[in-house]
Formats: C-alpha cells, structure tokens, sequence
C-alpha cells in the first residue's frame, strides 16, 4: 500500500516537473527554411522626361513681343512659338538697306561711266589706227598724229580710273549686302520656330519680357517617347550597368509595374541636396520604358533596378539573422524544443529575405526574429497563430 503511494506520488512529481518545464519555456514564431526566388534592387526616385526633345534659347538680347503657344500645345515642325523684338537691330538693317541702295546707284553711275569710256577709247584706237595708216602715206602732219595718239592715252587713262572706280562701288555693294544678310539672318533668329513635330513642354518667359542671349525660351519634345531619369546615389553605383533590367512604379498608376532598361548612365556624379537636407553626390541614369501607360513628363516614379537574381534558393527572412562580427552570421535552429546557434553564410538580400549558402537546409527551422535575445540551448515552444 505504501509502495502505491510512493509511486503515485513519483508520478504526480513527474508530471508537475514536466508542466513547470512547458510553461518556462520561451514562446516563439518559428518558420521553416523553404526555397524560392531572391533578387537584389537598387531602389530610387525617378522623374518621367521626353526621350527626344529641344531646348530652345535665345541668340541675342531681345524683348518678347508675342508668345503664339501654350505649355502641352500640339506643334508641327517649322511652326512660330513666338516672336522677339531687338529694335537696334532693326534700325541697324534699314540703314544698312539704305547704304546699300546708294551704293548700288553708286556703282551702276560707275558702270555707265566705264561703258562710255570704253566706246571712246574704242573710237580712239579705231581713228589712231587709220591715222597710223595716212602718215606712214604722208597723208598728214605728225602733230595730227601725235594729238591722236595722246587722245588714246587719255582715254585709257580716263578708263583705267573710272574701272577702280567701279570696283571700289562694287567692294562697297558686297560689303553692304554681306552685312545686311547677316543683319538678316539675325532678325530671322527674332521668330521662334520649332524644329521638330510634338508638344511644348516648356515656357518659361512671358510677353514684353527682356531676354539675354542664352536664356531658355521653350522645350519641345517628342511626347510620344517617354524615358525616366533617376539619381542614383554613387555608393549603389558599382552595382548598377547598362541592360539591367528595372520595375517601374507610380502613384498614378495604381498596382501596374511597368518594366524597363537602363541604357545611359552619365560619366559624373553630381551633389544633391535630400529632402532632409543632406548633400549627396548623386549619378543621373537613364531608363527607357516598354510602354509609358500614360505617363507624363515631370511625374514621379520608384524605379527598382535589378542588379542581380537567383532561383531555387533557400530564403529566410532577414529579421531571422544575427550578425556576430568579422562578416559572420547566425540563425536560430530549433532542435528538439531547444534553441542551437547555427552558423550561415548568406548571398544575396532583398527588403525581405536573405539567400542562405550554407548553414541550413530546406525544412529546418529557425526562429523568425533573431532579436528576442536568446541562450543557446534555451527551452522554446511555438507560438500559436
């Protein structure tokens, strides 16, 4: 009878001790290491730009004296945007115009002159030749010969005078003209035109303003092709190469992701400024799109490029990992109710997993987060969900 109690009571004892040990264990998320898809990103803001488009600006100071175009207006190549006024220049073409008249008259009187002098001397020479004639026959007096033969000389000189004179009327009437068509083609510069078909996407003078040579007038662009630009900070640089493959997101686009390609990356970093104030040194990437859905230029987009995937791979959370120092990392496996620390060597990260290379194998598992500050060999029960 007694060896029953003792027994009985041995038993309760056990029981007890079992129940303590279930309820001092530490409850715990567990998951179970699986395959699957990784992918490493760099992920940025980008802004949608025309792929093709012309800055125009202006070639002299001038004032805007009409504007025959809005922003977003449909334009066809060779059409006026808009028309500048520069009234010196204007002043300087009729006056040029004016003196080039005059030398024009100038230089037809020459002409003229020239033609006349020509026929006199032609008559000249014709009368000096018969002359020559007659007194080698004794016909007449060498002074009739000799008064001749001046006359001719003074024709030719008369002649030679009068054609410098007309070339320098001439010299006159190229220089003006020359610098009347460069006056010319100055004042053709004061009317704005497009070079290409497709939309204004810019305007950023207004009437009667006063411009310097250089300012921006207006950006015409081809609408139909859309491109995104991204700064990319220089450090995620070394990662990023021309062909990598980009999701595309926006806030106007709902769930669509659009893909994309890099197919530029500019030759120099450039510093920016966050909007938390932070100077960053930033390189410009371009990204051409499959299809734009839409998008207009100026809106922002996330764009996530692909740097680099992997298929088949074990993943586990990246919460789930525990970094000890000198690039080594740990998991939490649960063995038997029991917490052991398992050394892995990881691969590629996304926001959400890791790629786990060596260390664990697909169905161990492991405590979902590693910072719940656990012993080795600790006691752990899995959470109910």
């Amino acid at each position: 009878m007694d060896k029953r109690i003792y027994g009985v009571i041995a038993v309760a004892v056990a029981v007890l001790a079992l129940i303590y040990l279930l309820n001092s264990a530490t409850e715990v998320e567990v998951i179970t290491v699986a395959k699957g898809d990784i992918q490493h990103t760099v992920i940025d803001t980008g802004y949608v730009q025309a792929a093709e488009y012309y800055d125009l600006y202006a070639e002299q100071g001038a004032r805007i004296s009409r504007i025959s175009t809005s922003v977003g207006q449909s334009i066809q190549k060779g059409q006026s945007l808009m028309v500048l006024e520069n009234l010196d220049l204007s002043m300087g073409s009729n006056q040029l115009q004016i003196s080039l008249n005059q030398a024009k008259g100038l230089m037809k009187s020459a002409q003229a002159e020239v033609e006349r002098s020509s026929i006199d001397l032609q008559d000249a020479e014709n009368r000096l030749t018969r002359i020559k004639e007659l007194y080698a026959a004794g016909a007449v007096s060498k002074t009739e010969y000799d008064e001749t033969s001046s006359l001719v000389d003074k024709y030719r000189s008369i002649l030679a005078e009068q054609t410098e004179k007309l070339k320098i009327t001439q010299m006159q009437v190229d220089t003006y003209a020359e610098l009347l068509s460069q006056s010319q083609q100055k004042q053709a510069q004061l009317v704005v035109k497009s070079p290409i078909s497709g939309t204004l996407m810019q305007l950023p003078v207004l009437r009667e303003q006063v411009v310097q040579p250089g300012t921006l007038l207006a950006r015409v662009a081809v609408a139909s092709q859309m491109e995104i630009k991204a700064d990319i900070l220089s450090d995620d640089l070394g990662e990023v190469r021309v062909g990598q493959r980009v999701q595309i997101t926006a806030p106007v686009m709902g769930e669509t992701v659009l893909d994309g390609e890099i197919v530029k990356i500019y030759p120099q970093a450039e510093e920016k400024q966050s909007a938390l104030g932070v100077v960053q040194r930033r390189v410009p990437v371009i990204i051409a799109m499959e299809n734009d859905s839409n998008l207009k230029p100026g809106y922002e987009t996330r764009v996530r490029i692909i740097t680099d995937s992997r298929e088949d791979v074990l993943l586990v959370p990246r919460e789930a990992i525990i970094s000890v120092g000198n690039n080594q990392q740990q998991v939490m496996l649960i063995n038997n109710g029991r917490v052991t620390f398992r050394e892995v060597k990881i691969g590629l990260r996304d926001s959400k997993n890791v790629e786990i290379i060596t260390g664990l194998q697909a169905g161990d598992q492991i405590i979902k987060d590693a910072s719940i500050g656990l012993e080795e060999n600790a006691r752990v029960k899995l959470k109910k969900i």
